[in-house]
């Protein structure tokens, strides 16, 4: 034993840490930063200017071009999945939708059995005491059940439907922040990386690394993302996932709250825009036109079923 500890002497001189927490515990501090993530958007920025000065292509065609093919490659596949598991689901939901009544009527009917039972015993019996309220608790419970089981075994379950999103958002942001580099909007009174951006000009633009004066492209921003966000809506309401179309409805959906965001959300980055560098503004203006196009399109070719509303008579 003393020979151990001679030819180990760390085992001595080792403190031992203590805390609030109790006795021997340690708190470790962990730190966490985003440089790494700034550092990898920064080089690539650095790439798609390369890229740029190899096509040849002017910087007003080569961001909606380069728009285009990332949200093709990355969002689109996601985008045809997502709805094919949509029309799933509204094919099932008939299914469930006509399971209702008849938990309802089985509850109800095991509830006037057990009182029948209880008239000749003292014995306490909770489905002898189950009220109009409680059976339709119950049923919407087992409903709910039984629809995620069902999506399950088709899959088609519901947290697939935020694939999406999850990965469109980080897509639009870090692309955001790259133009945002590439223009110098980072810091004031820096010039661009790029300076061609400043001699490739835009319709009425001279310099796209600075905002547009007259508000055009802000104003084509507002309209188109504005488009775009009234088209999903609308799809929205097709699919009885808001209170427009209903009558004597007063409590507002988790999807009237989104409208309700979404609308706001587009009034400020239409007044960002009017303050950021055209080139950033024409990525965003791409952007919005592609989930455009790309919504249309699906419902063209891959609509949704099963609703009582008419698009035209929205």
């Amino acid at each position: 034993m003393l020979s151990r500890l001679i030819t180990r002497p760390n085992c001595i001189s080792r403190p031992v840490l203590r805390s609030r927490g109790g006795f021997g515990s340690y708190r470790m501090k962990r730190e966490f930063s985003f440089q790494p993530v700034f550092d990898s958007l920064n080089h690539a920025s650095e790439m798609l200017i390369q890229i740029h000065a190899d096509s040849g292509l002017p910087w007003y065609i080569f961001i909606p071009l380069v728009t285009f093919t990332m949200r093709t490659c990355f969002t689109l596949p996601i985008a045809i999945y997502q709805r094919k598991g949509l029309r799933k689901q509204n094919e099932l939901r008939p299914i469930v939708q006509a399971t209702t009544p008849v938990l309802r009527a089985k509850l109800a009917s095991i509830a006037q059995n057990e009182q029948l039972k209880r008239s000749s015993t003292s014995l306490p019996n909770e489905r002898a005491t189950l009220t109009a309220d409680k059976i339709m608790i119950l049923a919407a419970k087992e409903k709910i059940k039984r629809q995620r089981k069902l999506f399950k075994d088709y899959g088609c379950q519901s947290w697939k439907m935020v694939l999406l999103p999850a990965v469109q958002i980080p897509l639009w942001v870090s692309f955001s922040y790259m133009f945002r580099t590439i223009t110098g909007w980072s810091d004031l009174g820096k010039k661009s990386i790029d300076m061609s951006l400043t001699e490739e000009g835009f319709l009425h633009l001279h310099d796209l690394s600075v905002s547009d004066p007259y508000f055009a492209l802000p104003v084509v921003l507002g309209i188109v993302a504005l488009s775009n966000a009234e088209w999903n809506f609308k799809t929205a309401d097709l699919m009885q996932l808001t209170t427009r179309g209903k009558k004597n409805t007063l409590r507002p959906t988790a999807f009237d709250v989104i409208i309700t965001l979404s609308r706001s959300s587009l009034i400020f980055l239409t007044a960002v825009a009017t303050q950021a560098p055209a080139a950033l503004v024409i990525y965003w203006i791409s952007s919005n036109a592609y989930s455009l196009l790309q919504n249309i399109l699906m419902d063209k070719f891959l609509p949704l079923r099963y609703s009582p509303y008419d698009r035209s008579k929205l």
